[in-house]
Order: C-alpha cells, then structure tokens, then sequence
C-alpha cells in the first residue's frame, strides 16, 4: 500500500496490530515487533520500543532485506490506528501500560463497549467506572495511559517529518509529558531539555517551525547551549564571558553583540545565571569579569560554602566527646597522627595523599576514637564498587552516598534525597572516601545532610582524575584551607615500607612526580607487554581468559581491563568485543537487551529506584529474553533490572579509566595504544595504576608512560570554580 507522506522521505504504510514485541531499548528508542497486518504476520523495526502487544498502529516507512531478521518494514513513525479486533483491544488493555487492569477488566471493558471503547476513553472515561472492578480513579488512570499512547505517537510522527529521531522524541515525551507538542510549539530549543539531544536537533525543528536566525528563543538557547559544552568539556561551573560570548557567537552564526544579548536573554529565561567580580579568578573581559553558572550550579556551590561555614560554627559533639588530647596509637608516624587530630577537632576536614601513605590507617583510628566514645559512625563512598571496599579496608557497613541520603525516584527519572536541610543524618561522625569522584551537587547534597555538631572526613587522592562531574570540590577544600577557611586538611606523603615493596605503588609516585622510565619486561608486580595496535584485543583476551589467572592464582573476574578510548582498534569497544568471545561467548542464546547471563556489565546513570549508581560494575547472574529481564549481582547485592531499565548497562569487560574510578582489582590491564596519545596524561596513567592491587600490566606500547606521565590534562587544576573563595569568605 502505497500513499503520500509528509516527509517525502518514506511512501509505505502498513496498518496492523503488534502481536509480539521482539526486542524494545527504551534508552534508543528502537524497537522489532511482529505485526498482524491484512496480509498476515510482518516484522516492523524502527522507533518502536514504546508500543505494547495488541496495540493496533499505522507505520509509515519502508520495506528492506535485513541481514538478520529478514523482510522487515523499518519504520521511520507510527500512529494509532482503530482497532479491528476485540481480542487485539483487549491485550492492549491488559499490558503492563494500563496498571491495575489485567486481563479480567480488560475483557469486561470490550464487552461492554466493544471496538467503540478508544472513544469512550477519549470523551467520557467517567463512563468506564461503570464496568466492575473500574473505580474512578482507575477510569482516569485508563484515560491517562491511552492519552500517554497516543500523544508520543503524535510527537514521534511529528518530530521526524522535521528530521529529529525517534529516540529523542521518546525523551522529549518523557520529560514533557502529553504536553511535549505544545512545549516544542512554543519554543522548539527546549528540546535541548532532553537528554541526548544536539543543538542539531533543535535547529532542524526550529528551521521546520520557520524561526528567525535572530528570534530571542534561538539566541538565547544558543548561549545556553555553548555553556551546557564548556561545562562539559572542561568540568567548569563558572564561565567568564569572553569564552562564553564567542563560543555562543560560533554555535549561533551572528557577531558578538547578538551573542551577548543571548547571554541575557538566558538568564531572564532562567536558563543562565550571572555573578559579576570575579578579577581575582577569571580572566578580565571588559565586561566587568562576570562569570556565568547555571542556576542549579550557582546554588549548589553557595550552599556547600554556607554548610561548611554552618558546621565550623557548631557546637562539636565529636570533640566534647573524645577530648581535646585523645589518646592515639602510638604506632601512628606523624603526619597520620596529625590527620587523625584533625578530623577529630575540625567539624570538616579533609585527608589526602597517594597509595602507600596510610590514609586507611589513619581513617581506622578516627573510627576507633569515635567508637570508644559512643558515637555515631556511618562511612560512604560516591560508587557501590568504592563502598564495597570502604568495607573491606575498614570492617566497617559503608553505603553509597546516594543510598545514605537515602535518595528516592522522581517522576522525571531523576531522585530527590530524603535527608537535606530539613531533615539531617543521624550520625556524628561521617567518613566519605573517593572523594575525588564527587562533583558539585553530590557534594552540595551531602553537606546540606549533615547535622550541626558532627563531624565530616572526606578522603581521596587529589592528583586523580577529577569527577566527571562538574565542579573540582576535592581541589577547592585543600585550596580553601591552604588560605586560612575554616576547615582541617591533611596531605600524607610517606610511602610505608611494606607499600614501597610493590612497584605498582613507587610506579604511581614515579609518574605523579612526572619522572618515569619506559617499562621493560617483569619489575616484581609490574608486567610491560608491547603489541601491535591491530593484535591487541587478541593478546589481552589471552591475558585476562589465562595467563593472568594462571600466574596470579586468580579469577578471570578479578582482572580488569582498562582502555583511555572507546574507539579504535585497541579501545573499549574493540576490547569488549574480544572478551565477550573469549570469556562469555553468545554461541546462539538469545540476549536480553543485547546481554547474556555470564557477562560483565557497567551502570551507565545513577537509578535511585534501583539502588545503583553510575559506574557500579556487576555481573549478569540471570536472564529471562521472553520478559526482556535480567538478574545483575553488584557488590551491594542482587539487582533486578526491567526492560526498559536494563538499556542503561553496557559491557564492562573493558572500562575507560574515568569508569574504573573508585574501584580497586587484583589485577589490571591497561592498554596504552599510539592512538590514544591525545587522551594519555598524568592523571589518567595514574588513576590508573592505582586501581591495580597485586598485578599491572601494561600491553600495547608501554614506552608510551613516560610522555604521558610529563603531560598533565586540564584535570582539576584548570576547572573555572569559585567554591575555594566562597569557603574563604564564609567561614572568615
């Protein structure tokens, strides 16, 4: 059947009714379904992940040859079409889209209105509590689902005629709700509200809505937009204007001063917010040096400084109750004596230093103290994999920090915490470690929770990889309490004589220092293994399926693969796919949103309602391909992912060093390849290395540590902030 379109593009509809979803990633947007069409069955492909069984639809697309589901209609839109059958109609009601039916009321709701029910729940879904089991409130739920139904197939069809995909049409249905056509209508750059979408994809909506290249919507966007990149390209939250201006300018295509209206624009739409009298730590523009945040970062890093300035001000039950002289381990060198007092006198404090210099000795004897006082001891990490090793070094429950807020699922897929500034913890001491992983807003979160009167120790390494996060709150402590804030900072630097017999830990120091040798051969823990780029994922599939766990006497599980890169033939992907083979082969079983019980896998957003934070590594213990689940075991147990849940877990054979941070293996492979030259700094090699426990091997071309070891990245140290003069002023 052939009829004319609106994009021009595709000519091809087929109408039918969706009698079995075959595969739906809801984070994608793609979905195959088979269709029982006036011909018989078809298979559909496109953006389809949203549909459910029975649900009658018009696709508009084209047929093709698939190499592997054979004669498909790939769609590029759907609708809802009437529906033909009341078997069909009621399967539709009966699927998880419409809770609380089931098959019973579905059945009693087609028999009392027939193939004229979709009416009725459009015009007079008051009329459905008539039918048993059917409360009021359940004929509005009904109502609301068929309304949800159709709507995102409104906005699918809508958005690519303008050339969006469906997949951000999904997104935007999700953050927008029924009223996501109207939003788009009325400004289509709010668009970029949805995660994944590309300044491309508002332009080509724009351009299809007819806006000017000088409309305030567009302008303004644009100013948010090239801030939305500078801040995650560089991890800033305060962007001086000049940078600001002219990156707007080259987005937007117009001069200067209509990108600088922009920057106003942005902030009157709430989009931007502005702070002037910044001289001292942004570069002078001409402009009064201002420096622009998004609002929910200018709140964020004031409220850290004012929590900070809160808790230095408060009355210390940890120091009432230890002593103003504690009594310490007498084996303690020092400087970790010195840590100890601190965290035990500063409301606040920070404890730093690289591996070897005994920061978990240190963390152990402000526990003990506490202890012995009676008083309330919680320890937490950003990441279940680093909670789960706070637990191992300390002997001690440590949670997540998401976990320990308690943080719970809002409706717009983000969380909220239930403890805050109107309700604190119930703790007197705190011990978060990984600190380097914390970005602002955890950060922020956090110090709201804290009670007055305990106490706060924050540990990390800060010459690791800053957090991915924006914000460089582990380098604005140190900073802030090198100028005199009101908060205690410890730096350790002795390497123990028992960590110094591990050359994983001098090599560490070595390329910290910048002064680093080409490795060669066998040094103790140390293992250099040069390759060609072409044969490495063969080389280290090899490594971690035997070698490794044969010379270690370890698990293939207990090695972890590390690559600075996704792309390439040595980068994270090349690598997943060689271990998937050697370690997990598919050999015909069917996936479950492209995985199989036996597999490593990485969580890719925090899920409140789930438990489970970005980068937590697992194992996929179990999976069920008819119901489209999956079983992962994670460090802090046993997790059930749902379908549309389990899109946000990818394999985890290979992680970039920014996934492994927070994490601590027996043994490690890091893969230096001469592609990866633009990514290799010190920061990352050495992040790295500090992950590797009793084995490091370095495979590629390993004479490639010396030059990244001399390279420092942007890192923390050029990451645009105020949160170090804030901290300064407030608790002066």
């Amino acid at each position: 059947m052939r009829e004319p379109t609106l994009s021009g593009v595709a000519d091809e509809v087929v109408v039918g009714e969706v009698s079995f979803v075959v595969f739906a990633n809801p984070s994608s947007g793609f979905g195959v379904v088979e269709l029982l069409g006036a011909d018989g069955e078809l298979r559909a492909a496109g953006p389809l992940a949203g549909v459910s069984a029975g649900q009658p639809l018009r696709l508009v697309g084209r047929w093709v040859d698939h190499p592997r589901h054979g004669t498909t209609f790939e769609a590029l839109y759907y609708e809802l079409a009437p529906p033909e059958r009341a078997e069909a109609l009621e399967a539709f009601l009966a699927s998880p889209r419409f809770t609380g039916v089931g098959d019973r009321i579905a059945e009693r709701l087609v028999k009392a209105f027939g193939l004229e029910l979709p009416e009725v729940i459009e015009r007079e879904p008051e009329s459905l509590a008539k039918v048993r089991g059917v409360s009021p409130a359940l004929a509005q739920r009904i109502a609301a689902a068929w309304r949800d139904a159709g709507a995102l197939a409104a906005l699918v069809e809508r958005l690519s005629v303008a050339g969006v995909p469906a997949s951000i049409a999904q997104g935007a249905h999700r953050v927008f709700g029924d009223r996501a056509e109207t939003v788009l209508e009325e400004d289509p750059y709010r668009l970029l509200e949805v995660p994944a979408a590309r300044w491309a994809h508002a332009e080509s909506l724009a351009r299809a809505a007819g806006l000017d290249a000088y409309d305030d919507r567009r302008l303004a966007a644009g100013a948010s937009a090239a801030h939305r990149a500078l801040r995650a390209r560089g991890g800033h939250v305060a962007v001086a204007t000049e940078a600001l201006t002219g990156d707007s300018a080259a987005l937007l295509g117009v001069d200067a001063i209509d990108a600088r209206r922009g920057l106003d624009l942005a902030v009157a739409r709430g989009r931007l917010a502005c702070e002037p009298g910044l001289e001292e730590t942004l570069p002078a523009d001409g402009t009064g040096a201002r420096a622009w945040y998004t609002p929910a970062d200018l709140a964020a890093e004031r409220g850290l400084a004012a929590d900070v300035a809160r808790l230095a001000g408060a009355r210390s039950r940890v120091a009432a109750a230890v002593g103003a002289e504690p009594d310490l381990d007498a084996d303690l060198v020092e400087e970790q004596a010195a840590a100890v007092r601190t965290a035990l006198a500063e409301p606040v404090s920070v404890l730093t230093g690289g591996p070897g210099t005994g920061k978990t000795r240190a963390i152990l004897e402000v526990v003990r103290a506490c202890e012995e006082a009676d008083l309330r001891v919680a320890c937490a990490a950003p990441t279940g994999r680093a909670a789960k090793r706070v637990e191992e070094l300390t002997a001690r429950p440590a949670s997540t920090v998401h976990r320990l807020l308690d943080a719970q699922p809002r409706g717009d897929g983000g969380f909220a915490f239930t403890y805050g500034r109107q309700r604190r913890l119930p703790h007197d001491l705190l011990v978060v470690d990984e600190w380097s992983m914390a970005d602002l807003h955890l950060a922020a979160a956090l110090l709201a929770a804290v009670d007055d009167g305990a106490h706060l120790l924050l540990v990390g390494d800060a010459d690791q990889l800053p957090s991915v996060g924006p914000g460089a709150v582990l380098r604005d402590l140190l900073a802030a309490s090198a100028q005199g804030a009101g908060l205690g900072a410890t730096r350790l630097s002795t390497i123990h004589r028992q960590a110094a017999e591990s050359r994983i830990v001098t090599l560490a120091h070595a390329v910290n220092a910048g002064e680093v040798a080409t490795p060669r051969g066998r040094d103790r823990d140390v293992f250099a293994v040069p390759e060609r780029s072409r044969a490495v994922p063969e080389r280290v599939a090899a490594i971690v399926a035997e070698r490794a766990p044969t010379y270690f006497g370890c698990a293939p599980r207990d090695v972890q693969v590390l690559s600075p890169m996704y792309r390439g033939p040595a980068g994270v992907d090349a690598l997943n796919a060689a271990l998937k083979d050697a370690l997990n082969p598919a050999r015909g079983r069917p996936a479950t949103a492209g995985l199989h019980e036996g597999d490593r896998v990485v969580q890719t957003r925090n899920d409140a309602e789930l438990g489970v934070a970005n980068g937590d590594v697992g194992e996929v213990i179990a999976a069920d391909p008819a119901e489209g689940t999956l079983e992962v075991a994670f460090p802090q147990g046993v997790v059930p992912y749902e379908a549309a849940q389990a899109g946000d877990l990818r394999a985890a054979w290979c992680l970039t060093v920014h996934k492994s941070q927070g994490g601590e293996w027996p043994v490690v492979v890091l893969v230096l390849d001469r592609g990866h030259r633009a990514m290799l700094t010190r920061e990352l090699v050495y992040t790295a290395i500090t992950r590797a426990r009793d084995g490091l091997l370095l495979v590629g071309d390993p004479a490639l540590l010396p030059s990244a070891a001399a390279r420092t990245g942007s890192g923390a140290r050029e990451r645009a902030t105020r949160l170090a003069e804030r901290l300064v002023a407030a608790t002066a």
